[in-house]
């Protein structure tokens, strides 16, 4: 077991609508989560899909897994061969059903930084290691008024992602901003199926096969950020057929 784990490294009740993921309140330990939502930093300006967002290796985000004990921990916690189990195992029946071409009896954490630039490219610029060998992002984010995605599919390289927020959408009267979820059945119109309302300490996670459809909708309106932490396992390769 991973030394001081932030979160249990054992698997959470599965929910199947419209694809398999899972929703956990209070994930972090409490003592945990409320040092990061004390010291959540306010990101500037940067590339990323929020437009705000501190990565490894951005000086800010240094300071942050160096000079604080829970984001430390937190860092930790993910970065390490008990998060590949963990999610191996959790999402083991997507990545089963839908073809994942890891072989996890063979996956190992590799302490690989990806960088700004390659997050944003459909492949890596360089291949280093082999498909079985998996690295992490711990990405802080935050969403203003006017951030939104669009019905999609995370990276084909993404073997699985979970949101942990660090905001609350009723006590910031946030109107937009949910984590929708999509059925797969239409080739053009994919309707809602499932929707998360983000709320302090609570965790969205999914494995991100072939019909891991999502969105989150316009924000309209807040009277605070929609501070979070993506959380994502990867290859170096494509994980997932086309």
């Amino acid at each position: 077991m991973t030394p001081s784990a932030v979160f249990p490294l054992s698997p959470l009740p599965v929910r199947e609508v419209p694809f398999d993921h899972v929703v956990q309140e209070e994930f972090l330990e409490p003592a945990v989560f409320e040092e990061p939502e004390r010291s959540f930093p306010t990101c500037g300006p940067s590339t990323g899909r929020t437009g705000f967002s501190y990565y490894w290796g951005d000086e800010e985000y240094q300071r942050l897994i160096t000079g604080n004990w829970a984001w430390k921990r937190f860092f930790e916690t993910v970065h390490s061969q008990d998060f590949v189990r963990f999610c191996a195992v959790q999402f083991a029946r997507t990545c089963r059903d839908h073809g994942c071409t890891v072989d996890f009896d063979k996956a190992v954490y590799v302490p690989y930084r990806e960088s700004r630039e390659d997050k944003e490219r459909r492949h890596l610029r360089a291949v280093t290691h082999a498909p079985h060998e998996l690295y992490v992002r711990l990405d802080v984010h935050q969403g203003h008024l006017g951030y939104r995605r669009k019905v999609h599919l995370d990276h084909r390289r993404r073997v699985a992602t979970l949101l942990i927020y660090f905001c609350d959408s009723h006590e910031s009267a946030r109107e937009g901003g949910d984590l929708v979820l999509h059925r797969s059945l239409l080739r053009v119109i994919r309707p809602e199926a499932a929707r998360v309302r983000p709320q302090r300490n609570l965790m969205a996670g999914f494995a991100c096969s072939p019909v891991s459809y999502h969105s989150v909708p316009d924000i309209v309106a807040q009277s605070s950020p929609r501070n979070f932490v993506q959380v994502q396992l990867s290859s170096q390769v494509d994980a997932w057929p086309r």
